[in-house]
């Protein structure tokens, strides 16, 4: 299995960790009519399905995890694809669902997990505690990057000479 791969799925989990920590039930997503879409070298369908209720009101969401080295890059091609980007084509047959980009790169001030805001004109991002009705903590979110970096360090082997891994 190679890194990009590797990271891709420890992004998986890392979310799946942050909606289960918020009181979400999860459930692994099940295509019955349709399959994945198919993406250049890509399948692409959502990861799971997310279940709040809190006080009453039932939350449901669709989600798609995916990991990218430099959101910014990635958010600049998809408005350049404009009605062929991956996000615009996926939300066509699933019309809720929210997409969580994970990066080890995160913009000065970001979040290393983030949403895709769809727009009129352009798609941008947001930080994943900055949309309130999800209610995830910005602890949630803390605790969850300092993961990320450390695992994704001991990915790429950066250690220092005495064998501590730098974060």
């Amino acid at each position: 299995m190679e890194l990009y791969e590797t990271k891709s799925r420890i992004a998986e989990a890392l979310v799946e960790s942050i909606f289960r920590r918020a009181r979400y039930e999860l459930s692994a997503y099940r295509a019955e009519a349709i399959s994945p879409l198919r993406f250049g070298r890509e399948d692409f369908s959502p990861n799971f399905h997310a279940l709040s209720q809190d006080g009453g009101t039932e939350r449901r969401l669709l989600i798609e995890v995916k990991y990218r080295p430099f959101v910014e890059q990635f958010i600049s091609l998809e408005n350049q694809r404009n009605g062929s980007s991956i996000v615009r084509l996926a939300r066509r047959y699933w019309p809720n669902l929210t997409f969580v980009l994970v990066t080890d790169h995160p913009g000065p001030g970001r979040s290393c997990f983030q949403l895709i805001e769809p727009g009129e004109d352009a798609m941008t991002t947001l930080d994943l505690v900055e949309r309130d009705e999800l209610k995830i903590f910005q602890h949630n979110v803390d605790d969850h990057e300092t993961l990320l970096r450390r695992i994704y360090t001991l990915l790429t082997g950066e250690v220092t000479t005495g064998g501590v891994v730098k974060v």
